[in-house]
């Protein structure tokens, strides 16, 4: 079985999107082992899901970790539920618009499933800082999120999980963001690469558990 990792590409106030960076970083790392599997998602309502789905399908995907950007993060964000909602009249990169308010004929909300205790432990050993979130936004990333959850079983992923991460030192200095706000944190890139890789050595190890 595999983990998989997946970032998204660009989209409307975001020209450069960091977890893009950080996927393609790790599909050409040569240490990151042959049971690592990659995808960058496209920011559309439409075909955001079926991307994932194909590569957690060809990959036989057991465990799948998400990295999106949240341009008003302070620190590397760790979301525990998906939410099942969407922002109306929120155009995504392709100019399109989501069909409805939720994302599925399903619960509420639903919990995530990974070892947060192994998760918390790793990322302080990591020395990233970061912090829980019950709200994924209603967004890409949640909507994505929320699908993976709602068909995990069907699927054969046992352990998912979103991380929020702030803009990159790096993209902060090659280009002024828009919309953004008047203060804003960001982290270096080669933090944020230390924290993923942590992440996948420890759950490329552990049982996959919750």
């Amino acid at each position: 079985m595999t983990l998989l990792v997946a970032g998204f590409s660009s989209f409307p106030g975001a020209p450069d999107n960091p977890t893009e960076y950080l996927v393609r970083t790790l599909a050409a790392d040569d240490d990151a082992g042959g049971d690592l599997a990659t995808v960058v998602l496209p920011v559309e309502w439409e075909r955001s899901w079926p991307v994932l789905e194909a590569a957690i399908v060809a990959a036989k995907a057991d465990t799948v970790l998400l990295f999106g950007l949240h341009r008003r993060a302070e620190r590397l964000r760790i979301e525990l539920l998906a939410r099942n909602r969407r922002e109306l009249g929120r155009v995504d990169a392709a100019g399109g618009f989501p069909s409805g308010p939720a994302v599925l004929d399903g619960a509420e909300t639903i919990p995530l499933a990974l070892p947060w205790r192994d998760v918390a432990r790793t990322l302080r050993e990591a020395r990233v800082s970061f912090e829980w979130s019950t709200n994924a936004g209603a967004y890409l990333c949640n909507d994505t999120l929320y699908r993976l959850a709602f068909h995990a079983g069907r699927l054969g992923v046992a352990r998912f999980g979103f991380f929020h991460v702030p803009l990159t030192d790096e993209l902060v200095a090659l280009s002024p963001v828009e919309p953004t706000p008047e203060i804003f944190c960001s982290l270096a890139a080669v933090d944020l690469e230390r924290a993923a890789r942590h992440l996948i050595a420890t759950l490329s190890t552990a049982a996959p558990s919750a």
